[in-house]
């Protein structure tokens, strides 16, 4: 009789990896996938940068396949295929900048206090949800990104 309950306690086991595998599978096969950019897009996302709770104005025009033209917007237009892909990402736009200057000059890095004495730290927010991946990040067409330091 033991040797039936193994057998048993085996064969449900077996199910139950089968079906939380399946599970998992299915699960990852859902997960909405973002879009890349390729060689020919034409992309914008809108993009707002607040320091200490103020909202900067809009970066100068800029060159590069992930531009700016002052005008709020990230333009990616990938014109070859190593600026395609995950290679339009946010570093790249901010990189296009020989310099990004806030009104003031300042560099702001996590840990520095705004003028009200709070410690900052910068964050990304990606269609109203914050997103770790700042420099790794690929603004897909309609997007709305928020780049913010303070409390």
């Amino acid at each position: 009789m033991v040797p039936t309950v193994k057998i048993r306690l085996d064969n449900r086991m077996l199910t139950g990896a089968i079906v939380g595998g399946i599970a998992v599978a299915i699960g990852v096969l859902a997960m909405p996938r973002q879009k890349l950019p390729h060689v020919g897009d034409h992309w914008h996302a809108r993009y707002l940068v607040v320091i200490c709770g103020k909202p900067v104005p809009d970066l100068p025009s800029t060159v590069g396949p992930i531009h700016t033209q002052g005008d709020g917007l990230i333009h990616v237009e990938p014109k070859t295929s190593a600026e395609a892909g995950q290679r339009a990402n946010l570093g790249r736009f901010f990189a296009s900048a020989d310099r990004i200057a806030f009104p003031t000059g300042q560099a702001y890095r996590d840990g520095d206090r705004c003028p009200d004495g709070t410690t900052g730290r910068i964050r990304l927010l990606v269609n109203g949800r914050p997103h770790r991946a700042f420099e790794r990040y690929v603004p897909a067409d309609g997007d709305t990104i928020v780049v913010q330091f303070g409390p």
